[in-house]
């Protein structure tokens, strides 16, 4: 009886430490995003690491691999950046127009109908941002185009 115990809790584990596996395409390989669904669209920032977020970034990922980024963050007005970015599986990564890199990676996920973005930073200490699919406003663009260029901190 006590050897038959023994096997059962052994196959219990053999099963717990098999089952434990990362299911993401293999391993290290990035999950695709569904098919279908695009980060192709503009966005506005809607949550900050669970909370309102408080400040004020809109995000136009282009279909060419391009975007623009108009952010309002300890500032009065806008400021427009823009740069490319690359999407692997599920991990965007990009570069501003002046050549510097952001600041992570980041694992996106897409609500199913494709209307919020969710961004977790691969930096050490990981953010979060969510994001809605809105329409960026004209006066917004048109902020950033005439305000002065100032030394501000890059959202990404």
């Amino acid at each position: 009886m006590k050897s038959l115990k023994i096997w059962s809790l052994l196959a219990v584990l053999a099963v717990a430490i098999t089952g434990c596996g990362d299911d993401n395409n293999g391993g290290d390989a990035p999950a695709p995003l569904p098919e279908g669904v695009s980060l192709v669209k503009e966005w506005r920032i809607a949550t900050w690491n669970g909370s309102e977020a408080p400040f004020d970034v809109y995000i136009d990922f282009n279909e060419d691999g391009s975007y623009d980024m108009y952010q309002q963050i300890y500032t009065l007005n806008y400021q427009h950046f823009s740069g490319s970015y690359n999407l692997s599986g599920d991990i965007v990564t990009g570069t501003y127009s002046d050549g510097t890199n952001w600041k992570s990676g980041y694992k996106v996920a897409l609500s199913a109908d494709g209307m919020q973005l969710t961004m977790h930073s691969q930096e050490d200490v990981s953010m979060t941002a969510v994001y809605n699919s809105t329409v960026i406003p004209e006066d917004v663009k048109a902020e950033a185009a005439e305000s002065r260029a100032v030394d501000v901190e890059r959202f990404l």
